[in-house]
Parts: structure tokens; sequence; C-alpha cells
């Protein structure tokens, strides 16, 4: 046994430096270099007593015991000693503790999502929550058959997204490592578990939005973002890109918008983070030639002149030529919506909008709706729109039907 643990470098060896090497990396420690077995040995020993007494104190803990145990903002200052000891906590939140050791400011991602920490330990499984269950007990079957599945449907508003699920999850699998760690558990079993985006919700679809509806929003909508809004639903840009746009983006005799950036809550600039900045679109893909149609290129083309033909501003930018904040158009909009009808509605709807336009315009053609998308791939349209799409082939298929009836 103890040879699996300590071996002699002959590298170091030949250096006349510390060769006898301590890999405690297999049990959740780091790896350390000593100048003889027996100094090596004794630290084996005193880590192997720690890790008995880790196992007896974490036996019986709960998922919950487990997460009020979890290193967080206050607990990583309290916890440095330990960490100076080469406690295998180190090894599990290296980063922060290195981070620490230069005087950087710990990050809030325990802050963050101590709400989604919470949300996943209220799950029913089976009787009994997620926070009730020890962390041995939980099984990939959970995982598939209870945890996955309400994340996905148990939102405020209804069903999570993808990206929110996802964040969730990475926060279950940040708990269960740390659980590993401290010899909870063997292996995650979310690991194991069916992941992956759901196909369209036949029960649930996106709601299409009817062209009256837009126009009657649009009818209310103060000045200030009504430009901003048809161009959403004429070009069907994500809010970030719309966002980000530059007027040296538009080329006025082409009718087209080129996309190639995005805005940003948060973007590295010279090693340094800053808020509310400009980056890359979402994909590769993302970054693409949009047409504009011609009665809000007219409508753009005014405000370009109006604004004496500006170069280097953003298109829908405030009076101080800065980037219009993530959530302004929202609020405008959902204060609108929220007067003339009792539906719930975001900036993004008017993405799917133009969607649903562009699939009755192009029929069949998914691959040129999913380019003018900006979607990493068709399977994405398929999935999102694939209601849609099932609606219209019907449709089709009964009107080739009824015109080859003779009356």
């Amino acid at each position: 046994m103890i040879k699996k643990y300590i071996n002699q470098d002959k590298s170091r060896l030949r250096k006349n430096i510390k060769s006898w090497r301590l890999d405690l990396r297999s049990l959740g420690g780091g790896q350390y270099f000593f100048e003889n077995f027996k100094d090596a040995k004794k630290e084996l020993d005193k880590f192997l007593v720690l890790e008995k007494t880790k196992i007896e104190d974490s036996d019986n803990w709960t998922m919950k015991d487990l997460l009020g145990e979890f290193p967080n903002k206050d607990t990583m200052y309290e916890w440095d000693q330990r960490l100076k000891n080469n406690d295998p906590l180190r090894t599990f939140y290296w980063r922060e503790y290195k981070n620490m050791k230069n005087g950087k400011p710990l990050p809030d991602y325990f802050d963050k999502y101590k709400s989604q920490f919470v949300s996943i330990l209220s799950i029913n499984v089976g009787g009994k929550t997620v926070g009730e269950l020890k962390p041995r007990d939980v099984t990939v079957e959970h995982c598939e058959t209870y945890i996955l599945p309400t994340l996905f449907n148990s939102g405020k508003k209804g069903k999570r997204s993808f990206k929110t699920v996802k964040e969730m999850r990475s926060c279950f699998n940040k708990l269960m490592a740390f659980g590993k760690s401290r010899r909870c558990i063997a292996q995650n079993p979310m690991l194991d578990a069916e992941f992956k985006k759901p196909i369209f919700d036949e029960e649930n679809p996106i709601e299409k939005l009817s062209t009256d509806f837009i126009h009657e929003i649009e009818q209310h909508l103060p000045k200030s973002i009504s430009l901003a809004y048809k161009f959403a639903c004429g070009t069907g840009l994500r809010a970030g890109e719309q966002r980000a746009l530059m007027w040296e983006d538009l080329n006025f005799d082409m009718s087209e918008v080129s996309v190639t950036k995005s805005a940003k809550l948060k973007v590295v600039v010279n090693g340094e983070v800053e808020r509310n900045g400009l980056g890359a679109v979402k994909t590769t893909t993302s970054n693409r030639i949009v047409p504009i149609p011609a009665n809000i290129l007219r409508d753009l083309k005014e405000l370009y002149i109006k604004q004496g033909r500006p170069t280097n501003t953003f298109v829908f930018g405030t009076k101080y030529n800065t980037m219009i904040g993530r959530t302004h158009w929202r609020e405008q909009l959902q204060k609108v919506v929220k007067k003339i009808s009792d539906k719930h509605m975001r900036w993004h709807d008017l993405r799917h909008y133009y969607a649903s336009k562009m699939l009755e315009y192009f029929g069949n053609d998914v691959w040129t709706v999913s380019n003018l998308m900006g979607h990493s791939n068709i399977d994405i349209t398929q999935r999102v729109y694939g209601h849609w799409m099932q609606d219209l082939a019907k449709k089709q298929k009964l009107q080739e039907k009824i015109s080859n009836i003779n009356f």
C-alpha cells in the first residue's frame, strides 16, 4: 500500500533535491516531496488518520449537511490554516485558494448560487427531499427521474431554459465533487445521468405571436424604443447583438446588417474584468449577415441623417453614446404588454416572432431560416420551432389536397 503513494523520483535525486514523492491525488490530496522516506511516511500516516476521522464525521451527513460544510466566501478565510496544512480541500478548491493567497477577492459564486443550491435540495425524490438523502444514496435514477425533470419544469415562470438548468446542474456537480473530497461518495451519479436539451414540448410550445398583436404593442410603445422594437421583429437579432450594433455594421446600399459582436455583462480587457462591454457573438455561426426590411431601413436612414451621420456610435445607444442597459427594452415592453393583455412577454419573444414569419415565408427551407437566426445547426431550429413547422406542413398538405378537388 505504501508503494502506491510513496516513491523516489530519480531525476530529483540526481539534482540533489527532495526526491521522495508522496502522491495523495487519488485520495483528494496533493503531491508533495520530502528529504527522506521517513518524513514522507509520517505525512502519509497523518493524512490517513485525518481521512479516517473525516469519513467517520461525514458518514451520517445528509445532502443538507454537506451543503452546510461547503466552502463559501466567509468560511474560506476561516479554513486558511487547514488549507496551509495540505488538507484535501486545498486540491478541490485550488483556484480560489490561489487567488486568496495572491490578494485577489474571492468570487461571489457561492452567494450568487445559494438559492440554486437550496432549490436543488428541496426537490422531492420518492417521498424525501434531496436535502434529506445521504450523498451516497443519491443515484443516477434519482437524477434522471426526479432532479433533472424538476429543474426543467419548476421555474418561477414555468419552464426553465436549458442554460439555467445547465448552470444548476453545475452547482449540483460542484457540491457532489466536494462530497467526494470529503469521502461522502465514491462517484457523482449526475455525471452518468443523461442530460441533453429537451425536444420541443408539444403540450407547452412557444406561443406564436400574431402580427396584429405585434402592431398593437408598437402603437403603445414609447418613441424612444419604437425603432429598436421594429428592428428586433424584422431581423430576429438577439438582444445582446442588437445592443452592440454600431452604425458601421449597417449597409444601407445592400439593405443588410452584419452581426459580429454582442453585448456582454462581463468582459476581460487587458487581463481585467469589466462590466457591460462588447464581446464575441454566441457561436461562430452567429456571425452572419441579415437582410433589413425596407420600412425599417427607411426609419434607420432617417435616424442616421438626423444624428449627423455618426461613426463609431451605437445605433440604439443612449444619448451619451453608451450602450443601452440590458433590461431597459424588456422593462418598457412588459409595461405595455401588461396594459393591453394578460400575456407575459420577453424581448426574446420578438426573435421567436421573426422566426415564425421566416418559416411561413421559406416553408421547408429550414437551413436558410437557421442561418438567418444564427443557430449553430438546424437541429436547434427544428427543436425550438418544430411544432410550428409541423403545423405549416399540415396546412400545406391540406391546401394541396383541397386544390385537387373539383367543385
